[in-house]
């Protein structure tokens, strides 16, 4: 009878547990879709067409919005690279840069650089300094990691330095001569400026930015050169 009794114990246990471990599975995918519902429907949409688009959401810091931007343009991967690489012709696609420069370059694929905008009334003109740094992921994609460098230059006295919170390029091949770029990043203007009057600005220049590049990229020099440490896709 106690032998008996265990048995249903056992038994009613393991079949709890396959129920509870069911029951748990189903939560988390529910949850998991939950999540990227939201993620999603918290961006709104700048401005968008079949091949380029600029979203932006509310960040946790004030006076500050995230911005996503995404093309698809003709190019391949290293030719990518060594366009946004070329810093004198930053000015050319960079929408209201003036001049951009390499600082210094640890790596080949490492640097720190400085981009000046120009002043706009009634923005003043500003500086952003920023460590850049990217690799090849096994899928073939590259990323692009982004941060503040401020420390590696002394401040220029006639320009606002801005603050880098944050930046992120993601580059997908998609065939051998086609890439999808996916641009994430959040900058503190500083000099209290309102936040209604950054927001178009810059989501403006995102977009004209893109635009640049959906129409530059593709005849630049730089299709033609390969890159050892970038593998292309076939």
């Amino acid at each position: 009878m106690p032998q008996n009794f265990n048995l249903s114990v056992i038994f009613f246990s393991i079949t709890y547990l396959r129920r509870l471990s069911y029951c748990l599975l189903i939560f988390l995918l529910l949850f998991s879709n939950s999540v990227q519902a939201n993620d999603l429907s918290s961006w709104n949409i700048w401005k968008q067409n079949s091949e380029l688009s600029v979203f932006y959401r509310a960040s946790q810091y004030d006076d500050v919005i995230e911005i996503k931007a995404q093309a698809e343009v003709n190019s391949s991967l290293a030719g990518f690279i060594y366009f946004i690489e070329d810093f004198k012709q930053a000015p050319h696609w960079l929408d209201n840069v003036e001049s951009a420069k390499c600082i210094s370059q640890s790596s080949s694929n490492e640097s720190v650089f400085i981009t000046r905008f120009k002043g706009l009334w009634p923005i003043s003109a500003r500086e952003i300094v920023a460590h850049s740094r990217y690799w090849q992921n096994e899928d073939l994609s590259i990323e692009i990691a982004v941060k503040d460098a401020s420390n590696a230059i002394e401040k220029n006295q006639d320009v606002i330095r801005m603050h880098l919170l944050g930046a992120h390029w993601t580059i997908v091949p998609m065939t051998a001569d086609r890439i999808a770029i996916t641009y994430q990043f959040m900058v503190d203007p500083k000099g209290n400026i309102p936040l209604w009057l950054t927001r178009p600005i810059t989501l403006n220049g995102i977009w004209t930015t893109l635009q640049n590049i959906q129409s530059q990229l593709p005849q630049s020099k730089w299709q033609r050169q390969v890159n050892d440490d970038i593998q292309e896709i076939h």
